[in-house]
């Protein structure tokens, strides 16, 4: 079979739109806010249970006039058309073709992000992704590819989503050009489409920027203007950030920007704040900051009772508006309340932006910022200040310490308990995200809690940290830095400097600065420094400092870092001593005056102090040593006596050999149980794989229930509303059969009363407990045999069943009998209606009366119109030409009949004052006889009108031709 061929691809511009929990209401919002765009074609992606069958296309059709369909595999995109991704399914776009493929059994599926990053291969230049309310991350990614492909990527507010993470996640990474309510993203939305903004972005990656001004250059004109060090952060953020900038203020290049900058103070606050957006609340991430309470700070709590006088120290950096800092210290404050102590508390918090320092220092919040703060704690630690804010109480204010810090700038805080830094590394190249670590490292005591953002790790420390909870990224300091890096104390004390303070001038000597200050360390520790080796705790040599050659002697045979094999003979014995001492008492060791043979050309004896330092005290296992050789100080002349009294050779060679073999055994001993550490750390090892490879499987298994849970809230929220609607559709369902006033009778499948309507207790028995009983336990009132038999004749065929029949006490009723199916066609319900006909009846016999009178009769209403004929009215007429009641039938008004009556005038207004009189109930009957001839005939009727009580009359006409004598009409009348 040859296939047709695929139509043009769809060129118009294609908006993504990502939700997950909470999704339905902002894409309810969205659409409802948005007129139809005929160009425009709308993709929903959204995290449903492979088994449920989406009800979105049915309940999004409901808030838009453009058309709403589930996607299929290969469908071509078209304008005006909104597209809803089907269960069990990932989509993908290719050549303006909609692909499906089935979703993993198992794993994670991210469609969000697969979706997204398709759409980056498809058409960046006419591309909108769009996050909306959910959980987790999905989208995150997606959005980072298509913001690199030049696409636009907006984002709804936090503060309107119901559940906010997929938003901040993809805020958090600095590419959102919008972030507004789902109305607001609808209408920017239409302003994109209309303005055809669709286009790649113009700075980042641009070559017209790179030709324009240097990288360099801008991160300059941003580090003068806003004192912090720019060039350590993301380029692609700041000139992301920059273009909004820019296209807010209509600038078309960065020179022109520059220029509108330095004459518009306000602009440099907008920057600011376009830079550093504060995106944080109270308690953001919950599940987080519960893992921090309890992996950290009851451990902290609990073990500081026992020093009550040791404060805790805490410090937040990039605290942002100061919800996180006041988060932690609520949670502090609330587990001394509990543990019945009170520990002083040092607690800083710091930023890099005043503005946002002194809206903390304020403590004036909006209400949507304490969505995940309980309001019991709350009202305990904020007061109400005005309409939507609150104020936080001064017991609280007064515990933290607000001050303005750059992290790469700045020293460090020192001997500090824990240190919350979340979402500000993610900022920051990979070099700068290193250099932070190491300083919130060297902050930190031994025991020490770090607690870092989602997306964050301490990857450039690993070994000096225990993970407590990767998933929530909360890690404990195993081996404390004690020292920092040469250039990360020189570039602290450069920016730190005059520099700092300078408005508009960079800092362009950085490198020869550094270079002199390298240079004048070395020289100090050449000139005033002893000779001095750093070691680790296995004796091998690390660094040297100063004149140390002297002291060293190379063996031949295999090369060796061991200090045992480079000094000396008579020296090695002294410097090994002293090591263990200070490794055992992690205190500094000091040796009495050595004699030693330096290998100089001198070749001389030379004494010398040998003096051991522990660098790293505070860690639980000494790791670094600094071993100084000290040659004695020049001393008074009286003194040299007592130092020549001293026999270093006094030491005799059995002590030197009880010495040795004190040492050899000392070392086989200390091997042995290396070797044994060596074989328990392989096991340590080998079970800590294990632990981590079962920790990866219940991450992942908790990632797909998380997974899961926002599938099962999607569907929730379509039943929810699906059973909303089933709610008005039976509310109005009750409200008919009330209103209709007839028996109603509603069986199930096996005959058993699920409901019925007041009025059928006239002829069942029924009571509110008899729901549920087979209908066939019921007595009823009606002359009807075959009622069950029927009844269960009825689910075999859906065809309805009526009959009239007649109840015992003479009344008159049509029975119908009507099954009907369920989804799957099978005929599962019943209901038996009973309409009360006895009325009907009495109508037809009256009217077998009235035609069984010779009499011409008709009955009026109170306007003269006619309601009812009999048949001999029904033959006169058609005698007279009116075969079809025209002139003469039902609705016509009677008083326009006579007024075109041909009877003479004295006749026709004595007939119709008559008549009128009658109407008007002014009397109650009237009669008349007139004359009514033909060519052929002298007729005369007589015709007499009776009032009604009801209102209205009986017409009875009489034709007496031949029955009277003319010559007595004239007195009859």
């Amino acid at each position: 079979m040859i296939k047709p061929e695929k139509q043009s691809a769809f060129a118009g511009p294609i908006v993504a739109l990502g939700a997950s929990a909470g999704g339905l209401d902002a894409l309810d919002r969205f659409f409802a806010s948005l007129a139809p765009m005929d160009n425009t074609a709308f993709v929903v992606i959204q995290h449903l249970a492979p088994e449920h069958k989406t009800m979105m296309d049915t309940l999004l059709a409901r808030h838009t006039r453009m058309r709403v369909m589930v996607a299929t595999d290969e469908l071509q995109l078209e304008g005006g058309h909104v597209y809803v991704i089907p269960p069990g399914a990932t989509m993908t776009i290719s050549g303006g073709f909609l692909r499906l493929v089935p979703r993993p059994a198992t794993g994670i599926t991210l469609p969000i992000n697969a979706f997204f990053n398709s759409l980056t291969l498809e058409a960046p230049e006419r591309a909108i992704g769009i996050i909306l309310s959910g959980t987790g991350s999905d989208g995150t990614q997606g959005a980072l590819a298509l913001d690199a492909a030049g696409a636009w990527v907006l984002a709804q507010d936090p503060e309107t989503a119901r559940f906010d993470g997929m938003p901040r996640n993809v805020i958090a990474t600095g590419v959102v050009d919008h972030v507004l309510s789902p109305e607001g993203l609808a209408v920017e939305v239409a302003s994109i489409v209309t303005k055809s903004e669709i286009r790649p972005r113009s700075l980042v990656g641009s070559e017209h920027l790179r030709e324009e001004v240097s990288l360099k250059s801008v991160l300059q004109l941003f580090s003068g203007i806003m004192q912090i060090d720019f060039s350590q952060y993301k380029p692609n953020t700041l000139l992301r950030r920059l273009e909004r900038r820019m296209n807010a203020t209509g600038m078309v290049n960065l020179q022109g920007y520059a220029d509108f900058l330095s004459a518009h103070a306000e602009e440099i606050e907008a920057l600011r704040h376009e830079l550093l957006i504060p995106v944080t609340r109270f308690f953001r991430d919950p599940e987080a900051f519960e893992a921090l309470s309890a992996l950290a700070l009851e451990n902290l709590i609990a073990g500081r009772q026992q020093q009550s006088n040791e404060p805790i120290r805490v410090w937040v950096p990039a605290c942002s508006t100061g919800e996180e800092a006041y988060s932690i210290a609520i949670m502090l404050l609330d587990l001394m309340a509990e543990y019945r102590c009170d520990i002083p508390m040092k607690f800083f918090a710091t930023d890099v932006e005043p503005a946002y320092l002194e809206r903390a220092g304020a403590g004036r919040y909006a209400e949507a910022q304490f969505e995940n703060m309980p309001v019991e704690m709350r009202n305990r630690w904020f007061t109400a200040a005005g309409v939507g804010y609150w104020q936080v109480r001064p017991e609280l204010r007064q515990r933290i310490v607000f001050s303005r810090h750059d992290v790469l700038a700045d020293a460090p805080f020192t001997q500090l308990d824990l240190i919350s830094c979340r979402n500000m590394l993610i900022y920051l190249q990979p070099s700068a995200q290193d250099r932070v670590i190491r300083r919130l490292s060297y902050a930190l005591k031994v025991g020490g809690t770090l607690f870092l953002g989602t997306s964050e790790n301490p990857s450039a420390s690993d070994n000096d940290y225990l993970p407590l909870d990767t998933r929530q990224k909360i890690y404990r300091l195993q081996h404390r830095v004690t020292t920092l890096p040469p250039d990360d104390l020189l570039m602290g004390f450069n920016f730190s400097g005059r520099t700092r303070h300078a408005k508009n001038v960079y800092r362009t000597d950085q490198t020869a600065t550094r270079s002199v200050l390298f240079r004048s360390l070395e020289s100090l520790v050449r000139h005033y420094a002893p000779p001095a080796m750093l070691i680790n705790a296995e004796r091998e040599l690390i660094h040297l400092f100063g004149d140390i050659q002297k002291f060293l002697r190379f063996r031949p045979g295999d090369a060796s870092l061991d200090i045992l094999h480079l000094l000396p003979q008579n020296l090695a014995p002294v410097v090994v001593t002293l090591l263990h001492s200070a490794v055992r008492e992690k205190q500094p060791q000091k040796s009495r005056p050595v004699q030693i043979q330096t290998n100089d050309h001198t070749n001389g004896i030379q004494e010398l102090h040998v003096t051991i330092w522990p660098l790293d005290t505070d860690a639980v296992r000494i790791e670094y040593l600094l071993v100084c050789f000290e040659t004695p100080a020049v001393v008074p002349a009286e003194k040299l006596r007592v130092l020549e009294d001293i026999d270093l050779s006094s030491i005799s060679s059995r002590q030197v050999e009880d010495l040795e073999r004190e040492l050899v055994l000392t070392r086989t001993n200390l091997q042995d149980t290396i070797q044994e550490l060596g074989t328990t750390n392989e096991e340590l090892q080998a079970a800590n794989e294990e632990l981590m490879a079962a920790n990866e499987e219940l991450q992942s298994t908790n990632e797909e229930l998380q997974s899961v849970n926002e599938e099962l809230h999607t569907i929730n929220a379509e039943y929810q509303l699906k059973i909303s609607e089933l709610n008005e559709a039976n509310a109005d369902l009750e409200s008919l059969t009330r209103a209709a006033q007839i028996p109603l009778i509603f069986l199930d499948a096996e005959l058993r009363l699920t409901r019925y309507t007041p009025q059928a207790t006239q002829l069942f028995r029924f009571r509110e407990s008899d729901i549920g009983r087979p209908i066939t336990d019921f007595n009823h009132g009606l002359v009807y045999p075959e009622l069950f038999s029927e009844i269960s004749a009825a689910l075999e065929d859906p065809s309805p069943r009526q009959r009239e029949v007649r109840d015992e006490s003479g009344g008159n009723w049509l029975v119908t009998i009507l099954s009907f199916a369920n989804h799957r066609r099978e005929l599962t319900r019943l209901v038996i209606s009973c309409v009360d006909v006895s009325s009907l009846r009495d109508i037809k016999r009256l009217q077998s009366v009235l035609d069984a009178l010779p009499a011409h009769i008709a009955v009026l209403d109170q306007n003269g119109t006619i309601q009812i004929i009999n048949q001999s009215w029904r033959v006169f007429a058609e005698s007279n030409d009116d075969h079809v009641l025209i002139q003469s039938g039902v609705g016509i008004n009677y008083l326009d009949i006579c007024r075109t009556c041909d009877m003479g005038d004295e006749y026709k207004h004595a007939l119709l004052n008559g008549l009128s009189a009658v109407l008007e109930r002014q009397q109650p009957h009237f009669m008349i006889l007139y004359p009514c001839h033909t060519p052929e005939q002298q007729r005369w009727f007589l015709m007499h009108a009776v009032a009604l009580s009801e209102g209205g009359c009986v017409v009875a006409y009489f034709n007496l031709t031949g029955w009277i004598d003319p010559a007595c009409v004239l007195s009859f009348r």
